[in-house]
């Protein structure tokens, strides 16, 4: 694949562009952006779920065949630091390595959801203000992957080329505390410290690339529809943002508030045994949910409804049908 002008938009590699859209190649390289990003929450949501699921042989079996997957979805947007990572995890999965590949495997689904979510956001971009932001973006991402590329280092027993990418970090954030800190550890020999402010300082990295991005996946929302498929719309709409539950009753949603705390609500008004109305104030009448965004979601616009959802307390009201950009826009709104 050829490298093509236009605006970089993630990651320190070669390529990576978005083609101007007078390019005769924009077409093509967008829809394989798109597949990128549609593709990617779902995979990785596989992946994770695999991690506990299945016993070890089937692990492996299934780890390469998405590995090999991975790779192809990369090297189609052009990551080839991405795909040489999902190369390297290929490698382990085939020497039957596990426990290195669960390692490497949570760092590398961080930087390929990280990557999905700015590309989502940085695409077809305009303003000055987003070009910056897109800048900032990669720049948090380039150290994140160092940070990789370090800890790998040192798991394969390649000290010396470890703590010279480390002195580059240094000399080139002269201003990162962190970088000269982990330095410190390594010339030391204290590789388990080592590791873990490596995953310190990524984790930071990583959480500034999602807070640009808009992504804050310690936030949970719960949503509550008798419709299936309005509850797979609301998860795929935001999954890659928040951590959604997803339950089709009222009362299922009161048992959820037994064992966890969502910090915002997504409710259908009209459902059978108990309503949106009744359960939202249900929700409210609990003091730790006073003030926690709650939002109707319903196909019914009526004056009344509006009126009545108001008086029970809630924060926004969007009418069905909507769209992902609009619901993750409204969302946004109070989990920022």
């Amino acid at each position: 694949m050829e490298t093509y002008d236009g605006a970089r938009y993630y990651h320190s590699v070669p390529g990576l562009l978005v083609p101007r859209k007078t390019d005769k190649t924009y077409e093509k390289i967008n829809e394989d952006i798109n597949s990128f990003i549609d593709t990617i929450p779902g995979l990785i949501e596989s992946i994770e779920d695999n991690f506990a699921n299945i016993d070890s042989e089937k692990r492996q079996r299934f780890f390469n065949q998405n590995m090999e997957y991975l790779r192809s979805l990369l090297a189609n947007i052009y990551a080839r630091g991405l795909e040489a990572d999902a190369m390297r995890l290929q490698r382990h999965i085939e020497s039957g390595s596990m426990f290195q590949v669960e390692k490497l495997m949570r760092a590398f689904i961080m930087d390929v959801l990280s990557l999905s979510v700015a590309m989502q956001r940085a695409q077809n971009f305009e303003s000055k203000d987003k070009e910056e932001e897109v800048s900032e973006i990669e720049f948090h991402a380039k150290q994140a992957k160092s940070l990789s590329d370090v800890s790998n280092l040192i798991g394969d027993d390649e000290f010396e080329r470890a703590l010279k990418m480390t002195r580059e970090l240094v000399i080139h954030n002269p201003k990162e505390s962190g970088f000269a800190e982990l330095l410190d550890l390594l010339q030391a020999k204290k590789h388990n410290e080592a590791m873990t402010k490596i995953e310190t300082l990524r984790d930071i990295h990583i959480g500034a690339i999602n807070q640009i991005a808009g992504v804050n996946l310690s936030k949970t929302i719960l949503a509550v529809d008798d419709m299936p498929e309005i509850l797979s719309f609301v998860n795929n709409a935001l999954k890659s943002h928040y951590k959604i539950i997803a339950v089709t009753s009222a009362n299922a949603a009161l048992k959820v508030l037994e064992s966890q705390k969502p910090d915002l609500f997504i409710l259908d008004i009209d459902m059978p045994i108990m309503d949106g109305f009744e359960l939202a104030g249900l929700i409210r009448k609990k003091e730790e949910y006073a003030k926690t965004p709650l939002i109707f979601l319903t196909g019914n616009s009526t004056r009344e409804h509006i009126t009545s959802a108001m008086a029970i307390g809630c924060n926004d009201f969007i009418v069905k049908p909507s769209n992902h950009e609009y619901l993750l826009t409204k969302v946004g709104k109070y989990l920022s």
